[in-house]
């Protein structure tokens, strides 16, 4: 988030977000709300609840975010003093498009390496009463507070556990000590706690406490910490999620690379590159898949990507040398760190092919190294072409530097949902035999730190989920033969040339097709 104002300063977003008043009420910073001409104030269906947000959030880089994905009209951060948030917070959109696109967005954003917990916001409709005496029935109860709120909604109360039960019959029932007072709307309920002042109300010689009810959705602190984020049923496979991921935190369009195949040994090589483009940090996945048991090798590799940024809850620091041996099994063979040196790391005898490896290495190396918008238009423009098969050259003078260019699209994967950037860039490594990979870009380490890796990482088992898109045929192999046949695109794609045109932007220069 640090890096927001400075890249996007002279945006729509960066100055729909200076130009949001600023108060401090009640233990809460807000922003907003903005004015709206001759247009209804959004009801709490814009509204988004948010919490784990960290203590010390760059508040003006939030916003910006926000902005990008729709017209933020109030934002709600609790604070626990002027300087540090309370972890959770209230923003309402403009429209409720905007606010559901906002909600799947924030479920895939990592602030400080945390992951947030997002929800829709109820409207705050309901009163929390505590300090209730715990020998009034629930029936009286229910009765003496409709005099006390005429326009309550709705009553509820939680009966005790039996060993705390007395009397036989439902008036004899003790109540736990608190109770949920529901109205129609946030308007009466916010006039029935504007008539107790301060929050008091006496009955049965007890002052009852009158306060705000919690959204329904959040959960304790404790149970917070436990609680299982990585999944997310409405995104429909991790295609999708990578893009998402990628998409919600301002990283680079994903780069799929497809490297050597050898169709009589059933494997296939592959990788994939994931560049923050501030901070200029990147991870590289290369895989050796056996594609005997292999529903869809496309998937296989964002599926792989996918749990190693969940793992970190960020970009992954590390280079990851992978073995997929099935639908539901792949092997960590290896990693390295950004510079590490891969031909002293003693891998040859572990894969069929290492030379395939280290050219997949060096080419999404040589990728990460240029401009990601250099690489996006470099890559659209290689379809302006009647061959047979789109090219595009990198780098001329590199032996790794030229590419098979295959259509974003090919797979016919599902689009994401609130029509958001989905592009995608899917190359196939373009190689000669005799290509010479030692003078690569790859900084050579001495042997004692390499010693120290290889003592310290031990292999690990990764258990895949065997998934497969639904009406898409297998994806086994990408290479020449099969491009030039057209067996690697979904039937669905009907390519029978290559188009005219690729239409796309980076994720950074739009949130939205």
């Amino acid at each position: 988030m640090e890096f927001y104002c400075e890249y996007y300063r002279s945006s729509v977003a960066y100055k729909a977000a200076i130009s949001m008043p600023i108060i401090l009420q009640n233990g809460r910073r807000v922003f907003g709300p903005r004015k709206i001409a001759n247009a209804a104030i959004p009801t709490h269906r814009c509204e988004l609840y948010v919490a784990r947000i960290p203590s010390q959030l760059d508040e003006l880089g939030f916003l910006v975010w926000l902005h990008r994905i729709g017209q933020v009209y109030e934002f709600r951060l609790m604070m626990n003093s002027c300087i540090s948030s309370r972890g959770y917070a209230y923003i309402r959109f403009t429209k409720e498009r905007e606010a559901l696109a906002g909600l799947e967005m924030l479920k895939h954003l990592f602030i400080n390496g945390e992951r947030l917990q997002v929800s829709p916001s109820e409207g705050k409709n309901r009163l929390f009463l505590s300090c209730i005496p715990r020998h009034i029935p629930i029936s009286l109860l229910e009765e003496s507070l409709k005099l006390y709120f005429p326009k309550m909604h709705r009553f509820a109360a939680c009966r005790p556990v039996k060993e705390e039960m007395q009397g036989i019959g439902q008036e004899k029932v003790l109540n736990r000590g608190f109770a949920f007072v529901e109205f129609a709307d946030h308007e009466d309920a916010l006039e029935a706690k504007k008539r107790f002042t301060p929050c008091r109300v006496r009955m049965w010689g007890a002052d009852l406490k009158v306060q705000w009810a919690k959204p329904k959705e959040e959960k304790s602190r404790g149970s917070m910490a436990y609680r299982d984020f990585s999944t997310n049923n409405n995104v429909k496979d991790d295609c999708c999620r990578l893009r998402l991921y990628c998409l919600a935190n301002n990283w680079s369009i994903p780069v799929i690379l497809y490297g050597r195949s050898f169709r009589s040994r059933n494997l296939q090589y592959g990788g994939i590159l994931i560049k923050n483009i501030f901070s200029g940090l990147h991870s590289i996945i290369i895989v050796e898949i056996n594609v005997t048991s292999m529903s869809d090798i496309h998937l296989l590799l964002c599926e792989l990507a996918v749990q190693m940024i969940e793992r970190h809850s960020a970009i992954p620091p590390y280079s990851y040398i992978i073995r997929a041996c099935s639908n539901t099994k792949a092997e960590l063979v290896h990693l390295l760190e950004q510079n590490d040196d891969l031909y002293r790391a003693n891998l040859e005898a572990k894969f069929f092919s290492f030379t395939a490896i280290r050219e997949l290495l060096v080419a999404l190396q040589l990728i990460a190294a240029h401009n990601s918008k250099i690489v996006l238009n470099m890559y659209k423009r290689a379809f302006l072409t009647h061959n047979p098969v789109a090219t595009f050259c990198l780098d001329s003078n590199h032996p790794l530097g030229q590419f098979y260019a295959i259509l974003p699209k090919f797979r016919n994967n599902p689009k994401l949902n609130n029509d958001f950037n989905d592009m995608e860039i899917n190359l196939l490594l373009k190689v000669k035999e005799d290509v010479n990979t030692t003078d690569s870009v790859i900084e050579i380490k001495t042997i004692n730190e390499i010693s120290v890796k290889r003592a310290i990482f031990k292999a690990e088992n990764l258990f895949l989920k065997s998934q497969k898109i639904p009406k898409i045929k297998h994806l086994h192999y990408v290479d020449i033969e099969a491009l030039i046949s057209k067996e690697c695109y979904d039937t669905q794609q009907y390519i029978n040339s290559n188009p005219v045109w690729i239409a796309g932007q980076t994720y950074q220069d739009a949130v939205y097709n």
